[in-house]
């Protein structure tokens, strides 16, 4: 993470499929976004197969993937994007598409991503990755929460600068029963690492987000109640969206 580029204690991520709805229409979206308040952009890399997103994801992977999915086209978007945009960029995709792909290697050499966030990235894996992409100065987010096991953290924290904490365990898009548990959440990783965290996965209101900043996490993610308003293509709503949320920060 560019840390140079956050210029705020706290910050507001959001969570675009790439291509979605096609390829100029989502850069006009996530442009307009940051303009009206977004601090970084997650670019959703389209899958055939994204088994952990829940249905308003999965719907957009699937409008997206038949015209985004090559490295060609996914390269010339993030170039575009870039200069449009001056905040982080995150391209966040599945261990196949990404890794396996060789994806990541152009997207790094091309210096077009400040980061890689891999939901299936295997914790054997991790390391030895994000000591490849170090000289590039790009990270390596894990994606965390907190079912797992203090021996597994410790592995997935281990020289992360930035890290993704799931409000819950399970599929994107689920409505937050409550946050009783969060504050603990936090503590525990607070405890475990030095890294800026930021935390996602239910955040559909500038409430909620405003209560998971006042947890203590630096960051809050916000995926599917934007991925669903792209899916209206009502660009006033959406950016609407993004100020209330943005608003939350102060």
């Amino acid at each position: 993470m560019n840390l140079n580029k956050r210029k705020q204690q706290t910050f507001l991520t959001g969570y675009f499929v790439g291509g979605d709805p096609d390829i100029d229409t989502s850069i006009t979206y996530i442009a307009e976004a940051v303009r009206n308040g977004m601090d970084a952009v997650e670019v959703g890399i389209p899958s055939m197969n994204p088994f952990l997103e829940g249905d308003v994801i999965t719907r957009a992977h699937s409008r997206a993937y038949p015209h985004f999915h090559e490295a060609a086209q996914i390269t010339s978007f993030l170039q575009k994007l870039k200069g449009q945009i001056d905040v982080p960029i995150w391209a966040m995709g599945y261990y196949q598409d990404v890794i396996q792909s060789g994806l990541y290697k152009e997207l790094t050499k091309n210096q077009l991503v400040d980061g890689f966030i891999i939901p299936d990235l295997p914790l054997h894996e991790a390391l030895a990755l994000r000591k490849e992409l170090s000289s590039y100065n790009v990270s390596v987010i894990p994606v965390i929460n907190n079912e797992m096991s203090d021996s597994e953290l410790g592995i997935a924290l281990q020289d992360a600068d930035l890290v993704y904490c799931q409000i819950y365990q399970g599929k994107t898009g689920t409505n937050i029963a409550d946050l009783n548990e969060l504050p603990s959440f936090y503590r525990r990783i607070r405890s475990l690492t030095y890294a800026i965290l930021m935390a996602g996965f239910g955040v559909k209101s500038a409430v909620l987000a405003e209560q998971v900043w006042n947890c203590g996490f630096e960051g809050v993610v916000v995926g599917s109640e934007i991925v669903r308003l792209v899916e209206t293509q009502n660009q006033n709503e959406l950016t609407s969206f993004i100020q209330e949320l943005s608003k939350a920060k102060n």
